[in-house]
């Protein structure tokens, strides 16, 4: 392929999208940036993929979620949801432009695939890794206030079945996830932020069910001739490096009812303990702690 003929559609602002335009910039290719945030969506740039399309090249969209009518030689670059099992989408772009990473590009794919697990396991150094994540961090735009808001809402942390609990006022989970990563124990948090959305970061099975099964597809609200996924649980987003990997560790993300979602993981995570002689006591703790939550919301 013509990599002249490529233009790209750039999505959410983190890292990776950072160090992608950084590359098209290098290689001078051709590209957008509508400045998005995370859960960028391609009607964002209106009618400009198309007439890029119609203009004879081949528009490539970068992290974003399909909700307009789309040019049919579209190239969609993406690793999360049904993407999931492909490379990160840096490492995509590479591919399309027909260049290696480099090794910051290496770094920064394996910290949006896989966290700061994967990093290390790439034999990252302790200091390659706390760059990786201080730039990533300061490339979400997370700010001094947000950071101390994180560090109050950890000395208010509650624990049950094995489940880290964070109530945030944001959803900036990188000032929590960062915090209390532990190389030494399998990650299992829930942080649930007072703007609605969600997040879990645990057991990859788990992760799999609050999304749910692939239930059908229905026309688009925004083009019929498209579809969008249905789910039969909580649906949202999910990913990373242990996704589908037996005992690997994974993230859910969405905004469906908080205290469903909450009563879920926990109830999933009793169900996975060895020792259940306080079985008795779980609908009680548990109903404590959601009474607690929905009084504090």
């Amino acid at each position: 392929m013509n990599t002249k003929h490529l233009h790209f559609f750039l999505g959410g602002s983190d890292l990776e999208m950072k160090t992608i335009k950084e590359l098209l910039d290098k290689q001078g290719a051709s590209y957008s940036d509508a400045g998005l945030s995370w859960g960028a969506s391609t009607s964002k740039y209106g009618d400009e993929i198309n007439q890029v399309a119609a203009a004879g090249k081949t528009p490539v969209i970068i992290e974003l979620t399909v909700d307009s009518k789309l040019p049919e030689n579209t190239i969609n670059v993406d690793h999360h949801n049904e993407n999931a099992n492909k490379p990160a989408s840096i490492l995509q772009v590479c591919e399309l432009l027909g260049i290696k990473p480099d090794r910051k590009m290496q770094l920064v794919a394996a910290n949006d695939s896989g966290y700061i697990p994967a990093m290390a396991a790439m034999g990252a150094s302790k200091f390659e890794i706390n760059q990786i994540r201080y730039q990533d961090r300061a490339t979400q735009g997370i700010t001094l206030e947000q950071e101390q808001q994180a560090e109050l809402a950890l000395q208010h942390t509650k624990e049950m079945y094995g489940v880290t609990i964070v109530m945030l006022p944001h959803s900036k989970t990188a000032t929590v996830t960062d915090r209390l990563f532990d190389e030494t124990k399998p990650q299992n948090l829930l942080i649930i932020s007072a703007d609605g959305e969600t997040n879990y970061f645990g057991p990859e099975d788990i992760c799999r069910k609050l999304q749910g099964n692939k239930v059908g597809e229905r026309p688009a609200p925004w083009d019929p001739n498209q579809t969008e996924v249905l789910y039969d649980h909580f649906g949202g987003w999910t990913g990373g490096a242990g996704l589908g990997k037996k005992g690997g560790t994974a993230f859910w993300g969405g905004y469906a009812d908080q205290k469903e979602i909450a009563k879920f993981v926990l109830r999933e995570n009793f169900e996975k303990l060895q020792d259940k002689t306080a079985a008795t006591e779980v609908d009680v703790m548990m109903a404590k702690f959601l009474a607690d939550f929905a009084n504090n919301k």
